[in-house]
């Protein structure tokens, strides 16, 4: 695989960079999972607690709430406490450069962080508040420690010493010893059984272990049952509460396109995999990685998200080895794909915005019914139009090496989040977003009116965010928030006066009702 030089490193760090940050900041969430996501942060900023102990991610809080703290003269607490996501991604996309490069050589980095970032699955929740790009990262530092451990003794302990950490302090037992089993399987082995490996291994752990019990006890000092609230949601996460037929379908489409690059690379070493060491531990990774992905995740479908990262190392060394027709077509299929994507997006846009074509305009009206055309800045259209523009005009200019295929991949899905973002943006708010709701339903409440709320726990944190000069948890208050589907709605009759009701259009099964309850 040929070495980038420096010039085309820069922009290659540009263009990941720009990826993970970009639609991070600007919007509100756009479903359950990630409203949730934000119950530990608030719970924590208004504890005063040192460390989030009662978060199920603890380390995605503490660095969620770094972020939002640093940004919050430009930022409110969603979109600053949202900048994690992009540093655990951009994190995650570097370690898995590193990664390939310390095991298979100059060249293979791009390919396996270009892999990564062209997966579907990955798109939608490297730029959401979700816990699980913690685990991304965390497991793509593992196995830069892993590799680094071959050579630098010293270097990979500290690094698996800090990976094993990060993993633990996101779900617990389970990453602990899926850690552990990936730092330990490639022993197995014979040259991974070399005496700077062990000894890097051996002071890896050590290190973990110091950190761990230095993690134990602050949530020892801090009190309140810290410690033991750790324990059991560690202890809760241990049972798997998924399918195998469910995972590998959903790891059909969340993986893709890197998964057949990866049955490629094992198919093209199958008879001499066992003296291949440098995808011994990649392997591993892959098998602990999936079988993980049976156990529970905070956000639903995120947790094949550490899948990716073996894959992708698995994919970067399958694609030097495609022969020219099977590169070939593996090109030009992206190309045709995220063709008809990019002109999907332009004729829905057409259709939201303009009214034309008129039968896909009306569809989607009734899909977020009262939205109306002309929201999105022409500027902003603009600039849609040169990006998609200059990707047209970039395909075929593309050097034809054998990261090209992983290239117009990665290249297509920063077009489709692009896109998505800057045509979009406006449309998915008033369907998808929590606030506009909130802001209706807040034009009906008197300045210093008391909010009680009986809603689902995604509404609750969303009324905690945007209106926490009204939303109350105790005391009695005239105005109460209430939820349930439109036929609890009909066939209940309210002693009390219903002064607006209303939905999220992407959440018809969902209905908000704010009523008012006279003073005795």
């Amino acid at each position: 695989m040929q070495a980038l030089s420096r010039s085309q490193q820069f922009w290659l760090a540009v263009f990941l960079t720009a990826w993970c940050f970009v639609g991070l900041t600007g919007r509100d969430a756009w479903n359950q999972d990630e409203a949730l996501a934000l119950t530990p942060l608030l719970d924590w900023l208004a504890s005063g607690d040192l460390i989030p102990a009662g978060a199920p991610f603890p380390l995605h809080t503490l660095l969620a709430g770094l972020t939002a703290w640093l940004s919050q003269p430009w930022l409110d607490v969603q979109d600053g406490a949202r900048l994690a996501s992009g540093v655990l991604t951009l994190a995650a996309l570097s370690f898995t450069g590193l990664t390939a490069r310390a095991l298979y050589g100059p060249g293979y980095g791009a390919a396996a962080a270009l892999a990564l970032l062209g997966c579907f699955g990955l798109m939608l929740r490297a730029h959401a508040q979700l816990p699980e790009t913690a685990l991304l990262a965390g497991y793509a530092m593992l196995l830069y420690g892993i590799a680094l451990a071959r050579t630098r003794a010293s270097a990979g302990a500290l690094v698996i010493a800090i990976a094993g950490f990060v993993l633990t302090l996101n779900r617990g037992l389970p990453d602990l010893a899926a850690a552990l089993l990936i730092v330990l399987l490639p022993m197995l082995s014979r040259a991974w059984r070399e005496r700077i490996y062990r000894q890097a291994v051996q002071r890896g752990l050590t290190g973990l272990a110091w950190l761990l019990t230095a993690w134990l006890g602050l949530l020892l000092i801090q009190g309140d049952g810290a410690l033991a609230l750790w324990w059991q949601q560690s202890l809760a996460a241990l049972a798997p509460n998924r399918s195998p037929a469910s995972l590998l379908n959903n790891l059909s489409w969340f993986a893709w396109p890197v998964w057949p690059l990866a049955l490629w690379a094992l198919w093209h070493e199958h008879r001499r995999l066992a003296r291949v060491p440098v995808l011994h531990p990649v392997l591993a990774a892959a098998l602990v990685t999936l079988l993980l992905g049976l156990w529970p995740s905070v956000s639903g479908g995120s947790s094949v998200l550490p899948v990716l990262v073996p894959l992708a190392l698995l994919a970067a060394h399958g694609v030097a080895n495609l022969k020219r027709g099977g590169a070939q077509a593996f090109y030009w299929f992206g190309v045709l794909c995220f063709l008809f994507f990019a002109l999907a997006f332009w004729v829905y846009f057409a259709a939201i915005e303009w009214g034309w074509p008129v039968r896909l305009a009306s569809r989607m009206a009734r899909l977020v019914p009262d939205f109306p055309g002309g929201q999105t800045a022409p500027a902003m259209v603009i600039l849609a139009a040169a990006a998609t523009l200059f990707w047209l005009i970039v395909i075929p200019l593309f050097p034809r090496a054998k990261a090209r295929p992983v290239l117009v991949w990665a290249t297509g899905m920063a077009l489709t989040w692009f896109l998505l973002i800057v045509l979009f943006l406006p449309w998915a708010e008033a369907g998808w977003g929590y606030r506009p709701q909130i802001r209706a339903m807040a034009t009906h409440l008197p300045a210093g009116a008391c909010l009680r709320a009986d809603v689902d726990p995604a509404m609750t944190t969303m009324l905690r965010l945007h209106l926490a000069d009204h939303y109350r948890t105790d005391g009695e208050c005239t105005w109460w928030l209430v939820t349930g589907t439109r036929e609890d709605f009909a066939a209940r009759t309210w002693p009390v006066a219903t002064v607006w009701s209303g939905f999220r259009p992407r959440d018809r099964s969902r209905y908000y009702a704010l009523i008012r309850r006279e003073e005795s």
